[in-house]
């Protein structure tokens, strides 16, 4: 057997011994024997010792690192095999630097990974808190580990390539000037994502406007930030930008306004009119969805084809979805209300009124005297009985909505929550 005998393994191929290539493939295969070992025991170790609810994650965060602990196994047994394999002194010394970087970009690529997974540890702990300060962290602290890591990673690398790091480190510092005065912006975004975090003017999740853009807002970076737009695409925007601009939260809202006008026909009469403005009251306290300290119902205006009643109250919704319902909701009984009091809505129309025709010839007005004019004004007057100095009410505890006690507050912008 010529394969088996000693000078076989003394034959060489591209310089190398035959005993050498096999020595390699023995390296390899140790290497990955103790690769094999090393990631079975940290299963079993999770397995056995990590909640049961945890394990699938823990298996799949630590799966994030097997190539690199195998590459690095294989860098360590090649450090410590080769001398002992005989190859020619240029052979080694490159065999060494190769396995030396192999070992510096296995143990940054380690790194790397686990900077995921703490992160990714940190976002299932964020998850379960009801802030959502720790949401805006986490990508931040991705980010700065990550930086950090290959910043160190790179001299980590360079130095087993017998690069002069105290020299590079010098070098990079005369060139710190020109760096700075190209980075401005990237700085000012720095400052920006730094600003918005201190003074929270919004968080993810939040529904915001900013200048023309409108959306959720999906992260907040030191750079940018995202925002999600209702047309599903995704705005970053520079943090710089942020700042100097005015910011709407509509998220942080309690109440969400709901303004509108209700136009009934000319021909309703007063006391139905009364009745329909107080029905909406009674509708609005009885909805728990709506604000019952502050809203008005009210005739408001005369319209051109209608009588306008004025609807000014306030919802309370976490969403829009549910700020949608809940005006569902009351402009059903709004119209449920309608048809029980037969009070009609009204749309532009035009009507033609003919002063006379033959059948029935046009008849004025009878004559009134300045006495019968000036007895009907004055029972309109403060001592007559044909005004109301406030609403006449039909029923009774349907006011509108406490603001008779409350004097002062006029106009729409103290109720705005």
């Amino acid at each position: 057997m010529i394969f088996l005998s000693p000078a076989w393994f003394d034959n060489t191929f591209l310089g190398i011994a035959v005993s050498q290539y096999l020595g390699i493939l023995a390296v390899i295969a140790a290497a990955t024997i103790v690769s094999f070992l090393l990631t079975a025991s940290v299963r079993y170790v999770i397995r056995t010792r990590a909640p049961r609810h945890r394990r699938t994650f823990w298996l799949a965060e630590f799966a994030r690192v097997h190539r690199g602990v195998l590459f690095l196994a294989i860098a360590i047994v090649a450090l410590i095999a080769v001398p002992t394999l005989e190859f020619s002194e240029d052979a080694e010394n490159i065999i060494m630097i190769i396995a030396r970087l192999i070992a510096a970009i296995s143990v940054v690529m380690i790194a790397f990974r686990l900077a995921d997974i703490f992160a990714d540890y940190l976002v299932d702990r964020a998850s379960g808190t009801e802030t959502k300060l720790d949401d805006q962290l986490v990508p931040l602290v991705r980010t700065i580990l990550k930086a950090f890591i290959i910043a160190i990673g790179l001299l980590f690398i360079l130095q087993n390539l017998d690069v002069d790091i105290t020299s590079l480190i010098a070098g990079l510092g005369l060139g710190g000037l020109a760096f700075a005065l190209a980075a401005q912006d990237s700085v000012r975004n720095f400052i920006g994502g730094i600003t918005i975090l201190a003074d929270k003017p919004f968080q993810i999740g939040d529904w915001v406007l900013v200048g023309e853009i409108e959306g959720n807002v999906e992260s907040i970076g030191f750079r940018s930030t995202r925002v999600r737009t209702f047309e599903n695409s995704l705005v970053t925007i520079p943090n710089s930008s942020i700042t100097e601009a005015e910011v709407d939260n509509m998220g942080s809202r309690r109440w969400r306004r709901y303004k509108t006008t209700l136009g009934v026909a000319y021909h309703t009469d007063p006391d139905r009119l009364q009745a329909f403005v107080e029905g909406i009251r009674a509708i609005i306290l009885a909805n728990p969805s709506m604000r019952h300290d502050y809203y008005m119902v009210e005739f408001h205006t005369f319209g051109a084809a209608s009588l306008n009643m004025l609807l000014y109250c306030f919802i309370d919704a976490p969403s829009w979805r549910a700020e949608l319902r809940v005006r569902h909701v009351l402009n059903l009984d709004i119209v449920r209300l309608a048809k029980e009091l037969q009070v009609e809505f009204a749309f532009p129309t035009q009507t033609l009124h003919l002063a006379g025709t033959p059948e029935n010839p046009f008849a004025p007005p009878a004559d009134l005297d300045r006495d019968t004019l000036r007895n009907v004004v004055d029972d309109f007057s403060p001592e007559g009985s044909s005004g109301q100095r406030i609403d006449n009410p039909i029923s009774d505890g349907y006011d509108n909505g406490g603001l008779d006690a409350k004097a002062g507050s006029d106009g729409p912008g103290e109720a705005d929550g």
